[in-house]
Parts: structure tokens; sequence; C-alpha cells
């Protein structure tokens, strides 16, 4: 047997992200019987205490800049799959922040929102790219954006919890126009956020929808309603990060540029579940859509449930939601694909049957039209970290 490298793993275990990391690198770990993986004290350990455990190299979840230095100081591979702390030499695997925050603005806008906001940490890089990203996609548009900075807090897990007793955010929420999209950071914004809603009498989603990043499932069902949030591709990361460690280890240089691998899906829940415009039959006939998306339906269908003429409902349409019906159907039907491939193991003949299409070519020949790659290759790149 190969001589046991020791590798640790410097993570805060009580956030959704880094458990998914973490299962991502148990995947490439599958297949190194001789990796030997040391779960490091991330408050306590001294350089010499570390110093002495003679790790090969460390992947790390770096949000605090005392830990930072620790693992400098050790002169081994490192890699972070964290973007809080900004300077860092090491180099890095992680999300595609931007990518996250244009995602959340086309989620906002397909529901016909015109007002938004943005609630997240200045000091935070991540939080900074995720607005960036959220405001270039908004102002692509035409619309603005107003944000909510959130003060330090004494620590990382402790971001955004009290937001309901915070006199200045509530009184920001108060004064946007209504209705109106909040993007939030991360779910640890989101939970608050929704319930701040219910402290001053807004109605979620009707007069504010909102929605979170990381999917974290129990923080998204807990809140009231339950949280929308995007998923972000948390076992990639954890899969990538370990084979960088291995090729570094094996003496490659550090690549010049951070990995950055692309947001997964949106999952709606109720705090999502809107359409923004007040045109009564634009709303009926986009909710006869989305409950019938695992069915084919054409323009006809929807006609037949609304009591308006084509032109009048295509004209409608384009000036609520700036597409016509038959695109509403097309994206409502793809949305449905991709959360089959990401969410289920179906094969592709069930998944067409399913998301309403009448074949697996006319299904994929759309998502390939749409997406840029077929059905098999986004399943791959959403479910499968390994590429196997």
């Amino acid at each position: 047997m190969a001589k046991p490298l020791h590798v640790g793993l410097m993570f805060d275990y009580n956030l959704s992200y880094p458990r998914g990391v973490l299962r991502g690198i148990k995947q490439f770990v599958q297949t190194r019987p001789h990796w030997d993986l040391m779960h490091l004290d991330t408050d306590r350990m001294s350089v010499r205490e570390l110093g002495s455990l003679r790790p090969a190299g460390i992947i790390a979840l770096l949000v605090y800049r005392h830990l930072a230095e620790t693992v400098r100081s050790l002169r081994r591979p490192i890699v972070n799959v964290a973007n809080v702390l900004p300077d860092l030499p090491f180099p890095q695997v992680t999300t595609d922040h931007r990518k996250i925050g244009a995602l959340a603005a086309e989620h906002f806008s397909e529901r016909g929102f015109r007002h938004f906001g943005f609630v997240g940490h200045l000091h935070h890089v991540y939080s900074r790219i995720r607005e960036d990203g959220f405001r270039g996609a908004l102002a692509a548009g035409g619309y603005a954006l107003q944000t909510f900075h959130e003060r330090p807090a004494p620590t990382y897990r402790h971001r955004g919890r009290l937001f309901h007793l915070n006199k200045a955010f509530l009184l920001w929420l108060r004064q946007l126009p209504k209705p109106v999209g909040i993007f939030a950071t991360n779910d640890l914004w989101g939970l608050p956020i929704v319930e701040a809603c219910r402290l001053v009498g807004l109605s979620v989603p009707d007069d504010v929808a909102v929605i979170g990043v990381d999917n974290d499932e129990l923080r998204c069902e807990l809140a009231r309603p339950s949280l929308s949030s995007i998923e972000v591709p948390a076992e990639r990361v954890g899969y990538e990060a370990a084979a960088l460690l291995e090729r570094l280890i094996d003496g490659a240089k550090p690549p010049a540029e951070p990995l950055l691998i692309p947001p997964i899906r949106v999952v709606t829940r109720q705090s999502t579940d809107v359409l923004a415009g007040r045109d009564h039959e634009v709303n009926t006939a986009v909710r006869f859509i989305r409950d019938h998306a695992h069915q084919p339906l054409s323009v006809e269908d929807v006609l037949r449930e609304v009591p308006a003429s084509r032109r009048s409902l295509e004209r409608r349409f384009r000036s609520t939601l700036e597409r016509s019906i038959g695109e509403e159907i097309r994206h409502v039907h793809l949305e449905r694909v991709r959360d089959l491939l990401a969410s289920t193991a179906l094969r592709m003949d069930e998944v067409a049957s399913r998301a309403g299409f009448a074949s697996v070519h006319y299904m994929s020949r759309v998502f390939r039209q749409v997406m840029g790659m077929t059905p098999t290759e986004y399943r791959r790149q959403v479910r499968n970290p390994a590429g196997i």
C-alpha cells in the first residue's frame, strides 16, 4: 500500500455549504485510500500544534484572518474553498458568485418584478461579487437596485440572525417600493428577512419576495413561508479542491486564477412563488402554465383557460413578462427539465414525459438550443462532480 498522506481539513461543520464541500472531498478520497483525513480545530489550533501534525496539505474554509495566517505559516500546499477575505495568497476553488447574482436577477425578472433589493455584507468578498452580479443583470434590463449592508457581527456564523430587531433594516424594508424582490446573499440572511417581513406586516411573497443562496433545506423550510434559494455546487467544489490539492502536493504550480464553478439552479419555494404583475388574466395564465408544466401545452390550451383574445393576452404577456405565451410555456417546461435532471435519476424518456415534451429528441434539441449543452451533459455537471 502507498504511504499514508496526511491531509488536513479546516471547516465549520455548522453551515450547509462546507458540509456539501466535505461530501465532495469524500467522493474524491474514495479512490485515494492512502489519504488520511485530519479534521483540524479551526478555533484554537496554534502554528506549533498544526506543524506537529505534519499535514502534506490542507483544504480550508478560510473565513477568519487569524486562521489564514496560521495555515500560511505552515508552508504547505493550501486550497481555500471560501471567498470571504480579500487578498489571500492561496489557490481557490469556489462558486461563481457573479453568476449567482445574475441567476437571482433572472428569477425575479421572470416573475415580473420591477423593484429590487439586496441584503449582504460589504466586508465579505463573495457578498460584494454576488451584489455586483445582481446589479449588473438588473442594469442590463434598465432596473435599479437598493441595498442594505449589515454591520460586522462577532463571528461569521452570526450573520443576519437578528434582522427583525434591527430598526434600520425594518425602516429600509418598509420604504422599499412594492412589490419588491429581495436577494439575500445567503440563506443565513434570507430566513430572518422573511421573519422581519412578518413582523412589520408585509406579505411574502405578494409584497416582498425573497431568495437566498445555498439551499440549506432546514433553514429554507423553517422560514414562514418557506424560502426559495439558489443551489450551489458545493460537492463539486469539494471534489475539485481535493483534486487540485493532490496536484499541488505532487509539485504542480498553483493556478493563477481561482476555479469558479457555476450555480446549479433556483429551488423555488413559497417566498418567490408569485407573479408580481397586477394583470389578473396574465397571472391566471402563468399559474395555469406552471400548474401543468408536467403536460404538453399549447397557446390554445392557455387561451381556453383565460377570458381574453390571443392578441390582447400576447400583448399583455410581453408588457408584464417581456416574452410571449409560447416562450413562457417553453421556459416553464425547460425549468422542469432542469429540476428533474438535477434532483432525480430518471431516464431521459421519463424526464421528457414528466416535463411536457412529446419526445426525448425534441426535449434535447430545445434544451441544447437554450442551455448550450445536452441534458446528459447538464446532469453530469450538476450531479456528478467526479465526472464519471
